[in-house]
């Protein structure tokens, strides 16, 4: 009996370590792979993308987006939302999200600027009040600090914290909205299409990261703003024929009903000629690498962006901008004041570091992005290979 008893102990040990070796293997293969997936940093993106365009360098602005894998984008406010009924944003949306195989969902905004800094909105019409819901619904979701990036009016981001300031003081990790102009005597386009958003964001405290759209004036740039010009064939000399096509439907504002079936036609060669005589005028592009947490490199004579963590030896890094903290005001006419008052707040501020390089670095970092866009990150990891 006491042999019996000794066996039947011995056979629920190794039962017992059997068990625990099929959960560890299991919980292994589970989290293993974790290790190893890229940490994506949230994103929800609010832009004034339309079809036909008002200005396509938001075309330039969404691929670039879409291309930096360690964003996670969230939502996508489209702003200005009476326009979009006319000129629905959503086409290029849709056909970018067909390129990246992603499904980010988005949202209409706001139609009427806001009646002062603090006006919620409530009263606009019910059509146009998706995208503040769509912000508030995934800062509220979110379990992990939300970068919230702005390329046109800041109205909709106004809206939705003057509704839930604490939310996003507590949720928003940062702010980082291209708009104004660096000095005080000019107002820039994104400024006037709501000014009283503008004035609530920038007074707001919230952790900002400033781009200003010029410095000096209209299309000038004196080392404070994010501006600068690039060739159409320089931007897309790497692109793939899908690419291309959704350029061509953008730039030549194409009416094809079948607009994602546009991408997987043949590329006309007389159309694609076209678009790459073209100039662009950019803002953002390139500048979404510092949300993403990139780094710049100088390869073989090309400028491009790479993973903060990916190790490269024997290639330095570039500073071509930085983010400089100062203190400052907007008054009730959006100009900027310099000061370090009890009515002040501390942002970071762009700053051209490179300005001899630093249209030459933009556009080819930009170039390489929208080279990227749609491919997996096996190819991916094969390009960053040459680099060694």
């Amino acid at each position: 009996m006491l042999k019996k008893n000794g066996m039947l102990k011995k056979n629920h040990f190794w039962i017992f370590f059997l068990f625990l070796i099929f959960m560890l293997s299991i919980y292994s293969c589970l989290t293993g792979d974790k290790k190893n997936e890229m940490v994506k940093v949230p994103v929800i993106y609010c832009t004034d993308l339309f079809h036909p365009y008002d200005d396509p360098d938001d075309h330039f602005d969404i691929a670039s987006l879409y291309a930096l894998e360690e964003l996670d984008i969230r939502g996508i406010v489209l702003d200005q939302g009476e326009k979009q009924d006319s000129k629905p944003g959503r086409i290029p949306l849709e056909q970018m999200n067909c390129l990246a195989e992603r499904d980010v969902s988005w949202g209409i905004g706001l139609s009427e600027p806001l009646k002062s800094p603090e006006d919620a909105a409530l009263a606009e019409a019910e059509k146009y009040q998706k995208g503040v819901r769509l912000i508030l619904d995934i800062l509220e979701r979110a379990h992990e600090p939300v970068t919230i990036i702005t390329v046109g009016s800041l109205r909709d981001v106004a809206a939705a914290f003057n509704r839930r300031s604490g939310l996003f003081r507590e949720r928003v990790s940062r702010l980082m909205i291209f708009i104004g102009e660096a000095n005080a005597g000019t107002r820039e386009w994104n400024v006037g299409l709501d000014p009283n958003a503008f004035i609530r964001i920038m007074n707001s405290g919230l952790p900002i990261w400033w781009v200003p759209c010029f410095d000096g004036g209209n299309f000038r740039n004196k080392g404070n703003a994010s501006f600068w010009k690039a060739g159409q064939a320089d931007l897309l000399k790497y692109s793939s024929d899908r690419v291309i096509n959704f350029f061509i439907y953008a730039l030549l504002q194409k009416d094809v009903p079948d607009h994602l079936g546009f991408l997987e036609a043949e590329v006309d060669e007389r159309e694609k000629a076209r678009i790459l005589t073209g100039k662009r005028n950019l803002w953002c592009a390139a500048v979404f690498t510092e949300a993403a947490g990139r780094k710049i490199i100088k390869k073989e004579g090309e400028w491009l962006s790479i993973s903060a963590d990916y190790p490269i030896e024997e290639i330095q890094a570039c500073e071509v901008f930085r983010f400089i903290p100062i203190t400052l005001s907007v008054d009730d006419q959006t100009h900027v004041i310099y000061e370090n008052t009890s009515r002040s707040h501390r942002i970071f501020r762009f700053q051209v570091v490179n300005s001899k390089f630093y249209p030459e670095i933009m556009t080819s970092v930009t170039s390489h992005l929208i080279g990227d866009l749609g491919r997996t990150r096996n190819q991916g990891e094969k390009e960053e290979e040459k680099l060694r």
